[in-house]
């Protein structure tokens, strides 16, 4: 018999992820991307594997908060004034999701997942020979007034309530642990189990590669949809160029919103752009994943330089960047870090690819069970990309997924 034949759509790291445990069980594997391996977000996040995370963004009290944030333009939240009317059907819903009892659906869900996330990449990272590029350092979560610390407290409970190590700190015991650190730092938290890769971009170039010697072709080349078929779906490029297979993984990130709605699933797929800067001589390092919080941006060390980066802004595919949310963030991480040098830095902006409730999609289409979906992670594209691939391989073969797939489904936006 011959081998299952599936075609990827995303060369991020969820696709390449998917590719590898499909190739593990046998599988032919083709990737089509538009622009090639870790092109989009996948190559500028600051590479936590945050599985100790179990809270959506949308909770109770969050959309006050949110407005707060968005009255300044260069604050954590912001959305363009060019894409508002754009973004209301997704702010909408994000507060529907914010409600008490849809978080708590969502935290079970989001707890579930990511608790599986570390295990399910010790099984990838082994396979494609990548293990040695990931180090457990932990996270630093910091804080500058007394209120916000003291208001992370039920965060961090909830944490320890599935079983997540967290050690609230004083100012000086953060200090103790990144020297560098200055006094305006009140307080903090310490989660030991939060790992790092040496660099994501590099993780993705990695995988493709072993996927290379694995026989898998890659294609450049844009999705415009993929449709079912009497034998077998089928991907069509805008070049019109026919990918055909037995299955069909569409997991290409922002751009995968396209394709869904054609197959039956109108799901409010939006973008959180995120933006960074990677400094190759910052004058300080650090020992652990720092997370200034309070202003939704964190400080990692990374194989080839310190990157400052994070915070949300709305703006669609097509709008240009706004440099001036990196200068917002370089002048903040200048309080914590005053002696960051920043003269010299690789700017960057991407496409995070996100839910209103948080959670990702992860199921099959509504067309045919031979096309899954695994997209809209946001935050955790990194961190749920190796969970997300074992579950598409246990769907599309009607096995049972490593984690429940209902609250991920496609269909609970209908």
């Amino acid at each position: 018999m011959s081998p299952q034949k599936v075609v990827v759509v995303g060369a991020g790291i969820v696709g390449l992820a998917s590719a590898a445990v499909l190739v593990a069980r046998g599988c032919s594997v083709t990737v089509v991307d538009r622009e090639g391996p870790a092109a989009g977000a996948s190559q500028g996040n600051a590479g936590g594997i945050a599985w100790t995370d179990v809270r959506p963004l949308a909770s109770p009290g969050i959309m006050g908060q949110a407005i707060k944030w968005m009255l300044d333009p260069l604050g954590p939240l912001s959305i363009r004034p060019a894409y508002a009317l754009k973004a209301l059907p997704w702010f909408l819903r994000f507060a529907r999701a914010s409600s008490p009892a849809q978080v708590q659906k969502s935290t079970t869900a989001l707890a579930a997942l990511n608790d599986r996330a570390w295990d399910s990449w010790q099984t990838v990272w082994k396979l494609t020979g990548t293990h040695n590029q990931v180090q457990r350092k932990g996270c630093l979560q910091v804080f500058d007034t007394k209120s916000s610390f003291e208001n992370a407290r039920a965060r961090w409970a909830e944490q320890r309530s599935y079983g997540i190590e967290v050690r609230e700190l004083t100012g000086d015991e953060c200090r103790e642990v990144e020297p560098e650190l200055s006094n305006r730092v009140v307080g903090g938290a310490f989660v030991p189990a939060w790992s790092q890769v040496d660099d994501p971009k590099k993780l993705c170039l990695s995988i493709y590669d072993w996927l290379k010697t694995q026989g898998v072709e890659f294609v450049v080349g844009d999705a415009k949809s993929a449709v079912p078929g009497g034998r077998g779906p089928e991907v069509h490029l805008s070049d019109e160029r026919v990918l055909t297979a037995d299955k069909v993984v569409i997991a290409c990130g922002a751009w995968s919103k396209k394709l869904a709605v054609q197959l039956g699933d109108k799901v409010p797929l939006d973008t959180e752009r995120g933006y960074n800067i990677t400094i190759p001589e910052p004058g300080l390092k650090l020992s652990t994943f720092v997370m200034l919080s309070g202003h939704g941006f964190a400080v990692s060390h990374l194989e080839h330089g310190l990157r400052v980066g994070g915070a949300v802004e709305f703006a669609g595919l097509d709008l240009p960047p706004n440099w001036k949310r990196v200068d917002a963030m370089l002048s903040k991480a200048k309080i914590y870090f005053p002696q960051l040098q920043s003269d010299t830095g690789k700017r960057w902006m991407g496409f995070r690819p996100s839910l209103p409730d948080s959670l990702p999609v992860i199921g099959k289409s509504s067309a045919s069970p031979d096309i899954v979906y695994g997209f809209g992670h946001a935050h955790h594209g990194l961190t749920e990309a190796a969970v997300t691939a074992e579950m598409l391989s246990a769907l599309m073969f009607d096995e049972v997924p490593v984690v429940d797939a209902t609250p991920f489904s496609a269909a609970r936006f209908k």
